[in-house]
């Protein structure tokens, strides 16, 4: 089926719109509908209507929610046991899905074998007056064969005519031609040079490649494989960090065969060395912790970029803890509800449990969020990933009233543009990592996002699991968002899957786990970074390094793709047609039951006629 330009329809507010309304229903359609609304016809229209194997994506709220197809038998939890503040990391307030329910967000699809039938939404206006439009959420329901859309927008007034919601329909028949038509829906709202890799260069040190994802195919497809790459602290030290074993990670980056030094550094490509969590007194106090840190931060972002590598700094600005200077000397800063409690943005166990947000409507509090971004570039930071940032869209009784998805579009611009001013200041470029952000309305700001929940050093995180937590730290869960995810990258985000890992020491991952992990993050997202301490690397940790670096370059001059074909199983694909394999994320073998193609396995996980579980085998040639 040839691929169908997407149609737009435009919803304005009548005078007689519900005012501070916490949701809106705006529209609702039939599946039949939708294929109307797409220009789908004939036998694909059939195929949505009577086939009971449709399949869902509802898309995520933020970057840790579920980002996966869903089958008629499959659906998400709806509540976490024994904490439920843990559902605001991945859910959106008040989208509380009914039994039988699906809530997605920003954009869906259908998928009825190769055609995709696909509503997504625009997040801001254009042109010279423009402005953000409120979230808009999908409620699905398989059975009725019926999707809503509503708009959250708790604090709105709205003004007769004022544009509500602008919402893209289209069909299209594979992979590639949904990733394309995204690109050409979105063309005018994405702003993919800020993710560049040329951006994190060192000053006076000159890159042999890099290039923004940009230039495809529909304007924004990257055509090859060109990922930011580096060390971050986090997923081997956790909070236990100091100025001592940050130095020692440092040296050790450029003396030892590990990943970055194989696949960046030796070849002349920047690469990013980031200091995450740990470094400050307290989540939301930004002071540095002079007895971890005796020297300050200045002293090791002058040492990384000695070293030929791009400074970086994890912050959450959003978000503060009650053991901080704010919530005592701030507390008026603190978002509250109408009863003048603060509001509850999450739990975290590595700090002080619950933790709360900024009130974003208040100008006190975002010249904070100025002078703790100038800070960080004043530092010499110029990498920087800002997390937990869909705590700035929880709703409570803002000093200046208006609605979350306005404070949260002022306060990101602000962050950025200072950021940029900054660095313009200091002629330097400042590259932003978005983290735990609301998915649509943030890739104006942060194009480089994490489009995953958190991954870990062991496949599943079983009691975390128990709880019923979807965006929990697991490989296995990082592995479905990446690949769940992979059409937004070069698209909707440069999109960042989190670490690979190679390392034995501190770690529970098989060398096929591994493998897979390190395979599919870079030929399905645009960015490599490892925790691994390089100095305790073993010899079989540096085998490996060697044989992904040397895979990298092997499949590094073509775009890929991925394709369920059962749960927790994938199609590898490539927009050439001369790649393909499969990823098994199962735990049971997969048998073989495709020709195979004419040509060599590159990784070949198989045995006894079926593909290993927690695998990947990926082989070249054309086609039998």
């Amino acid at each position: 089926m040839p691929n169908i330009p997407y149609q737009t329809k435009t919803f304005y507010a009548q005078p007689d719109a519900p005012q501070n309304a916490f949701c809106m229903e705006i529209a609702s359609w039939t599946y039949g509908e939708l294929c109307d609304a797409a220009g789908l016809s004939g036998k694909e229209r059939e195929s949505f209507i009577h086939h009971t194997d449709v399949l869902v994506y509802p898309g995520g709220w933020q970057s840790w929610s579920a980002g996966w197809e869903l089958a008629s038998d499959e659906t998400l939890p709806r509540k976490t046991l024994l904490l439920p503040d843990l559902i605001k990391l991945t859910n959106r307030e008040g989208d509380a899905p009914k039994h039988g329910e699906i809530v997605g967000h920003f954009l869906m699809y259908l998928r009825a074998g190769h055609t995709y039938l696909c509503i997504a939404a625009r997040t801001w206006t254009g042109g010279p007056g423009g402005y953000p439009l409120p979230p808009v959420s999908f409620r699905i329901n398989r059975k009725k064969q019926r999707v809503a859309a509503e708009l959250f927008c708790p604090g709105k007034r709205w003004t007769p005519h004022e544009v509500m919601a602008e919402l893209y329909f289209f069909a299209c028949g594979g992979y590639f031609d949904l990733k394309d038509t995204l690109a050409s829906a979105y063309r005018a709202e994405t702003n993919f040079h800020l993710s560049s890799a040329t951006a994190l260069d060192v000053p006076g040190r000159s890159a042999k490649s890099g290039q923004a994802a940009s230039g495809g195919p529909a304007g924004g497809v990257s055509g090859g494989k060109n990922p930011i790459g580096g060390y971050e602290s986090w997923y081997n030290h956790y909070t236990n960090i100091s100025e001592k074993l940050i130095l020692e990670d440092l040296a050790a980056l450029s003396a030892t065969d590990n990943l970055i030094k194989l696949v960046f550094l030796d070849k002349g490509k920047p690469a990013v060395f980031q200091i995450d969590d740990g470094w400050e007194q307290r989540v939301g106090q930004w002071e540095v912790d002079e007895k971890k840190f005796p020297n300050g931060l200045r002293f090791l972002a002058e040492k990384i970029e000695r070293q030929g590598l791009t400074p970086g700094l994890w912050i959450a600005p959003f978000i503060v803890t009650r053991r901080s200077k704010i919530f005592s000397e701030k507390y008026e800063w603190i978002l509250k509800d109408e009863g003048g409690k603060p509001v509850v943005a999450g739990f975290n166990h590595l700090w002080d449990g619950r933790y709360y947000c900024l009130d974003l409507s208040r100008d006190d509090a975002l010249a904070y969020l100025q002078g703790l971004i100038e800070n960080v570039i004043d530092w010499g930071f110029r990498y920087i990933k800002i997390d937990f940032l869909y705590a700035g869209f929880l709703f409570g009784n803002f000093a200046q009233g208006g609605s979350p998805y306005e404070h949260y579009e002022r306060a990101c611009a602000f962050l950025i543009n200072r950021a940029r001013g900054a660095g313009a200041a200091l002629h330097t470029p400042v590259v932003c990592l978005g983290c735990g952000l609301p998915l649509g309305a943030s890739f104006r700001h942060f194009p480089l996002s994490r489009i995953g929940a958190d991954t870990r050093e062991e496949w599943d995180w079983n009691v975390v699991k128990l709880l019923g937590h979807v965006g929990r730290p697991s490989a296995y869960i990082n592995l479905l968002d990446t690949i769940g995810r992979s059409f937004f990258d070069g698209v909707i985000y440069r999109n960042d899957p989190d670490v690979v890992f190679m390392r034995t020491r501190n770690c529970k991952l098989t060398e096929n786990e591994k493998e897979l992990i390190a395979l599919v993050n870079f030929l399905l997202a645009g960015q490599i970074m490892i925790s691994d301490d390089p100095l305790h690397l073993e010899p079989a940790d540096i085998r490996l390094a060697k044989r992904m670096a040397a895979l990298y370059a092997a499949l590094a001059d073509d775009e890929y793709g991925a394709v369920r074909l059962d749960r927790d199983v994938f199609r590898l694909i490539s927009r050439s047609g001369k790649t393909t394999g499969i990823i098994n994320l199962s735990n049971r073998p997969y048998p073989e039951r495709e020709p195979r193609m004419n040509g060599q396995f590159l990784v070949d996980r198989r045995k006894n006629g079926a593909y290993a579980p927690h695998g990947i085998s990926i082989q070249t040639g054309t086609s039998p």
